[in-house]
């Protein structure tokens, strides 16, 4: 009755079909069709990662902002930021950030 997503192995009820198969969302059929950063985006990064982001009561960090993306693999620049009340207050850096499914992500630091 439901497929499972190609990608992510999630369940798909409204999804994407290709003809690599079927996928739950946009940011899983790109990362199956390109999975992991070009040799263009990790050259201009490091190999230090934001980690990973939370916010509790709108305290935390977060990745802001979706600029200069990828044609290979879809990366789109983002900065972290410290939040206070969903505010960002100060930014952490700048990352070349890929989705690899709707709720996880990659991410390489901009070299300076």
């Amino acid at each position: 009755m439901f497929k499972n997503c190609v990608n992510c192995n999630g369940m798909v009820i409204k999804g994407i079909e290709t003809e690599r198969g079927v996928f739950c969302s946009g940011e899983c059929r790109d990362n199956a069709a390109h999975p992991g950063f070009c040799a263009q985006c990790t050259a201009i990064s490091t190999d230090k990662s934001s980690g990973g982001t939370f916010v509790v009561n709108g305290i935390g960090t977060r990745l802001y902002g979706s600029k200069d993306r990828c044609a290979t693999c879809g990366a789109v620049t983002q900065t972290h930021w410290i939040t206070v009340i969903y505010l960002p207050v100060i930014p952490l850096g700048r990352y070349r950030v890929k989705k690899v499914t709707p709720s996880r992500f990659l991410s390489r630091k901009l070299a300076a």
